[in-house]
């Protein structure tokens, strides 16, 4: 009898650990201190990661060394925590979930902690990796089958996505053989379900060219046993190929699949994970990102996001992580929202990043699919291109062509065609062709809030860089810095479309030293080097045009 009474309390007991609640702080740490050193590059950073950043002149930095093991050993041991759920080397930060909540502040009181933050609240938490099949509770864009009287241009080979393909003249680039091979394109998103298995991804699965998968919610590496197809949709219209039906815009490119999105609620966590997702597709050698999330509102007790105070393209972590894989030297893609239309106009974060290169929708004649309206809250042009997001023709969950509306469609559409002229020009850096596509876009001379710079003609793109069509663009980067290693004083020189522009220098902490506004001068001269520390510093240029970026040495 007391052997039974011992098992019944064990189950009880078992029972109420499972009823607890879960609270996840994200605890930003002061320093790396007694941690690795850029000497151990190599063992925290792939070999393709280094030779993308190498390829464009990019040096490996403070943001890229990990975060020190024994400043989270402490954080676990103080805080009780059950589980490490995130640790940010770009911020120097880690994500915690502890039983007591009380705890946050016994971790806010070690010595090398700079802040703490309750980013997830969880009913019934346990730290187990399972992935928790169930319906969402979020909305994501219903997929319909494709209507009868849909415009599909010439079927030959690209069938029902044509148009969507030719809109922004990625097929000429397929002409020229150029589907994006060799270029690798992380997704980050919702649920993958059956990925592994639809037809239209046979080429991708059996050519070695899809590279790995993992799902940073519940820290495992499936990520398509979730009740969602969202993140499947959005890479059908990138990867998909079955000739005569349905080609994707870089058929031929490799592929990771990243999942971030909780879809049982929205916190601020999700922030974290795509964090821990783009450091991820960094660390491996990803050349570019495209993001389908957004946010602007939260579940309770969260604080929701404001356009004035949190969109101004450098303020929320998700908007930061989007502009640090810029600096990175990853393309990064991101998808304004569906918001335009409501009450809340504007774009979500991170589509605001004011590095990245957000992505509107159009309908088949270039008219406006209600995506988030810009500019960001700072003045910069947003979006930076569009594509069709309106009866978008994609692979639905059940492995058919249907049709969906939303940026999330735009975005990877023109993700991929961007990725098949970078194939094209593999010498040319991130920034270069980012430029370059908003250059040729059908609006850049006259943008507005709806369209930003418009439609890209990505077959333009080609033949301007190739020399072939007369057309006044950037051979060159926007912004130079010289003399540069310097020695206290340095000039930048910018081309005109940038006037006028904000100049932002940052230490490789990414502690901002020196800022100053409204520059109106092609040439601009600064010595606030003379005042500091020799090493590696970043210099931001800010306008409405976009955001550049250089790096200096100060051997002062």
């Amino acid at each position: 009898m007391k052997n039974i009474l011992f098992i019944v309390a064990i189950i009880i007991t078992a029972q109420y650990a499972k009823a607890q609640q879960g609270f996840a702080f994200r605890v930003n740490l002061c320093d790396k201190v007694g941690g690795l050193t850029l000497a151990d590059s190599a063992t925290f950073l792939t070999q393709k990661s280094l030779d993308r950043r190498a390829n464009q002149g990019i040096v490996v930095n403070n943001t890229d060394i990990p975060v020190v093991q024994s400043y989270i050993d402490s954080v676990m041991a103080v805080s009780n925590a059950v589980k490490l759920h995130n640790r940010s080397r770009w911020f120097n930060q880690i994500v915690v979930i502890t039983y007591d909540s009380s705890k946050a502040n016994d971790i806010a009181n070690l010595s090398f902690v700079c802040g703490t933050k309750l980013v997830a609240i969880y009913n019934n938490y346990t730290p187990k990796t399972d992935v928790a099949v169930g319906l969402s509770a979020k909305k994501f864009p219903k997929v319909e089958p494709i209507p009868a009287n849909k415009t599909l241009g010439d079927p030959a080979y690209y069938g029902l996505t044509y148009q969507q393909v030719n809109m922004i003249q990625a097929d000429c680039l397929h002409d020229q053989g150029f589907k994006g091979e060799g270029v690798t394109i992380a997704v980050i998103d919702a649920g993958f379900r059956r990925a592994n298995s639809h037809s239209q991804f046979d080429s991708l699965n059996n050519s070695g060219r899809y590279l790995g998968t993992y799902n940073f919610v519940y820290d495992t590496s499936d990520v398509y046993n979730v009740n969602n197809d969202h993140g499947t949709n959005v890479m059908s219209v990138i990867i998909g190929e079955d000739p005569g039906s349905f080609i994707g815009t870089a058929p031929k490119a490799n592929m990771y699949a990243l999942l971030s999105e909780d879809i049982r609620s929205e916190q601020p966590i999700e922030e974290d994970n795509w964090l821990s997702a783009a450091e991820w597709a960094d660390s491996m050698g990803a050349d570019m990102i495209n993001g389908s999330l957004g946010y602007n509102e939260f579940s309770s007790p969260h604080a929701n996001y404001t356009w004035a105070n949190d969109f101004d393209g450098n303020t929320t972590l998700i908007a930061r992580t989007a502009n640090m894989a810029v600096s990175k030297g990853i393309f990064t893609c991101l998808a304004q929202g569906n918001s335009g239309g409501s009450a809340w106009h504007y774009m979500l974060t991170p589509a605001d990043a004011d590095s990245a290169y957000s992505v509107g929708s159009v309908d088949g004649s270039g008219a406006w699919a209600n995506s988030g309206y810009g500019p960001n809250a700072d003045g910069q042009t947003k979006p930076n291109g569009m594509a069709i997001g309106k009866s978008a023709v994609l692979i639905g969950g059940n492995g058919l062509p249907g049709v969906s509306n939303g940026s999330s469609f735009a975005s990877p559409i023109l993700a991929g065609g961007i990725a098949c002229l970078w194939q094209a020009f593999p010498d040319k850096t991130e920034s270069q062709i980012r430029h370059l596509v908003m250059l040729v876009s059908d609006r850049y001379t006259a943008p507005n809030n709806t369209h930003g710079f418009g439609i890209p003609n990505l077959c333009l793109a080609y033949n301007l860089t190739l020399g072939t069509d007369e057309f006044e663009y950037f051979n060159e980067n926007a912004l130079e810095v010289y003399p540069n290693p310097s020695t206290g004083k340095f000039s930048i020189r910018v081309k005109q479309n940038l006037l006028p522009y904000n100049f932002e220098l940052f230490d490789m902490e990414g502690r901002k030293i020196s800022e100053l506004s409204n520059i109106t001068n092609l040439v601009y001269s600064n010595s606030v080097l003379e005042n500091l520390p020799k090493g590696n510093y970043m210099i931001k240029v800010i306008s409405k045009s976009g955001v550049e970026h250089s790096s200096i040495l100060n051997k002062n």
